[in-house]
């Protein structure tokens, strides 16, 4: 049984389908024919009853039921056929209403097998099958009553049935060859079909392995002419493919970046290391050197920290959120911001709606609250204005920040979250940053259903960033 598996288990899909197919139109003809037989076989049974009746009904005239039961069957016109040989002839006998045989035609002293008798128990008519004489014999027990209508005795006609039996027969044996060619043919055709059918699976599987990460620019040619299940299989794995294709050239940009932003501080670091080990330096030379170095240090630790972050949430590895308290995290971060703020003079204004939970890790979300700020507080003069306002909006919290900073124009707000990008402005160019931050927002917030956007009427006139993420239906106090 695990060979017979083993080899099924390797058969290709065509000849599988080509299999069951077979195997299904085998059970259904095998049904049908079953069916037809049986059918057949008691229609037979059922004219040869019909025969043995008529000629019950025959010898009933010749049967004297009055004193005592007997039968005269002189003038009777079938007479022969009661003395006829053993494959043609009807052997009748007549037994009382006990059972005692009281009569038996004269072609029962040619056989020499006994018939056995089943008179029925029921005063009605009744047929069976048997084997005699080696031929298929079926017996009709017809009742005999008296002019009162009470059973006096039965009449038992027995003929054989082996002509038919052999018609019989022969239709089984055409219903056995049908079938077995219907079966094979099916077979067959079930394979050419399911090999058509299948056919453009063998399109997409050698398309799939002539793709590499080196070339994911192809794609699985794709029959739109016709709509089917394969259709929307090859359209999965172009859609696939073309998510490999932006993850692979996002990675492959990512690392590129990367490198060329973290090599600038390490060049710099190097090239201030080396000019100040040329020759002996002053006590304030090596200060402001290692005050330069400290900066491009800083700068690092930023960016690595900000890499990091982006990898544990990108990562599948991760702990499951829990309901948190959006508006104390806000309300905490705003607080902690306040002092930053006055010293550079810009007002920082706040409007929290209290007890809006949403599903999320709280670092996250300060890490959302805190780089906003934090930009805001960058790109916005002196004297300037920075709202924050978080509220209820249909079932979201909806957070917005908006400052009267430096703003941004379209081209900008194109690219304002992908990595390591910084705005060429010179308000822009002038601030420490890495072009990580707004990136690391847009990742957290997407990874709890959430969107952000951001808005600006143009350079100078001012920025606006909006963040919706899904509230938790129960409230936690």
């Amino acid at each position: 049984m695990g060979k017979l598996t083993s080899f099924f288990n390797r058969l290709s899909i065509s000849k599988k389908l080509a299999f069951w197919y077979g195997v299904s139109l085998f059970l259904m003809l095998s049904l049908f024919g079953y069916f037809l037989y049986e059918t057949f076989h008691q229609s037979i049974h059922h004219n040869y009853d019909r025969h043995l009746r008529f000629e019950a009904e025959q010898l009933l005239s010749y049967i004297q039921t009055e004193d005592s039961l007997s039968i005269d069957l002189t003038g009777y016109s079938r007479n022969g056929a009661l003395k006829s040989g053993v494959e043609y002839g009807t052997f009748v006998r007549l037994f009382d209403q006990k059972g005692n045989l009281m009569y038996r035609s004269p072609n029962f002293s040619d056989v020499e097998e006994p018939l056995e008798n089943q008179i029925p128990d029921d005063v009605q008519e009744n047929s069976y099958s048997s084997q005699w004489q080696s031929l298929p014999a079926r017996t009709l027990y017809y009742p005999i009553k008296d002019s009162q209508g009470k059973l006096c005795g039965w009449l038992e006609l027995t003929g054989f049935e082996w002509t038919l039996h052999e018609e019989l027969n022969r239709f089984k044996q055409y219903l056995f060859v049908l079938i077995a060619i219907s079966v094979a043919f099916s077979i067959l055709g079930g394979y050419w079909l399911s090999r058509r059918a299948l056919s453009p699976v063998a399109s997409i599987i050698e398309a799939a392995k002539s793709i590499t990460a080196t070339d994911l620019d192809k794609r699985i040619p794709v029959n739109y002419q016709v709509r089917d299940e394969l259709t929307d299989l090859a359209e999965t794995f172009n859609m696939m493919l073309n998510r490999l294709q932006k993850g692979f050239e996002r990675e492959k940009r990512f690392t590129s970046d990367a490198s060329h932003e973290l090599m600038t501080p390490l060049s710099s670091l190097q090239s201030e290391a080396e000019i100040m080990l040329r020759k002996p330096r002053s006590n304030e030379e090596y200060r402001e050197t290692l005050e330069r170095m400290l900066v491009e240090v800083k700068r690092m630790s930023e960016m690595v920290h900000l890499l990091l972050q982006l990898s544990r949430v990108e990562s599948v590895h991760r702990s499951q959120p829990e309901v948190v308290n959006f508006s104390r995290i806000a309300s905490l971060i705003a607080e902690k911001y306040k002092k930053v703020y006055q010293d550079k003079k810009i007002d920082l204004k706040e409007n929290i709606e209290a007890e809006l939970y949403i599903f999320a890790h709280g670092a996250y979300i300060e890490e959302v609250i805190n780089n906003l700020l934090e930009n805001a507080l960058k790109y916005t003069p002196i004297g300037g204005t920075v709202h924050l306002e978080l509220k209820r909006s249909s079932s979201k919290a909806v957070l917005h920040l908006s400052d009267s900073g430096i703003g941004f124009d379209n081209d900008t707000r194109d690219h304002l979250f992908e990595r390591f990008y910084r705005a060429t402005q010179l308000e822009v160019q002038d601030q420490p940053g890495s072009g990580l931050g707004l990136p690391l927002v847009k990742a957290i917030i997407n990874l709890y259903g959430g969107k952000i956007r951001a808005y600006s009427e143009g350079p100078g006139k001012g920025s606006t960033f909006v963040v919706e993420l899904p509230l938790v239906d129960e409230q936690k106090n």
